[in-house]
């Protein structure tokens, strides 16, 4: 059983520590994360003007921060700190349209495989990896592309 300290005023506190779900951890992380990189761009923004390249660089490297114990984390961690601009990161929504276009025209022999190479090139670091650890992964990009959408809608609530 949990044990509790009770102080003078009746205040209840819990010994043990809040259990967080996965995905309130993930949020927290990447706030935590991307909260200070964009204040630190709008103290900048005398100096040099922000431009939408410069956001969505902070926007992918708090990402790729938060959720570290992903191997796509870490490519889109190291193409991020290689680059010395930023730079688009993933792919636009121009691409997947694409993408879609492509697999409707396609006859159905070699059609998986097709994807599977597609989905590869939207996964950072997809195309290093085996369709088994791409397939796991894929699932984990999208679940932490999701919170990251959640996150930045609340940032933009709360800003306006």
């Amino acid at each position: 059983m949990e044990r509790q300290i009770i102080n003078k005023k009746k205040r209840v506190f819990s010994v043990e520590p809040t259990k967080l779900s996965p995905s309130e951890v993930f949020k927290r992380k990447y706030t935590s994360h991307l909260v200070p990189a964009l204040k630190k761009l709008n103290m900048d923004k005398n100096s040099s003007p922000i431009n939408q390249l410069t956001v969505k660089h902070e926007v992918d490297m708090a990402l790729a921060l938060s959720a570290q114990e992903f191997a796509w984390s870490r490519f889109l961690l190291e193409k991020l700190s290689s680059s010395n601009n930023p730079t688009t990161t993933t792919s636009s929504s121009s691409n997947v349209t694409r993408i879609l276009e492509r697999s409707c025209k396609e006859d159905e022999d070699g059609e998986i495989e097709e994807k599977l190479s597609e989905l590869q090139k939207l996964l950072p670091g997809g195309e290093e990896m085996n369709v088994e650890d791409m397939l796991n992964e894929i699932g984990n990009y999208i679940k932490c592309l999701e919170l990251q959408t959640i996150a930045l809608k609340s940032i933009v609530q709360d800003t306006t």
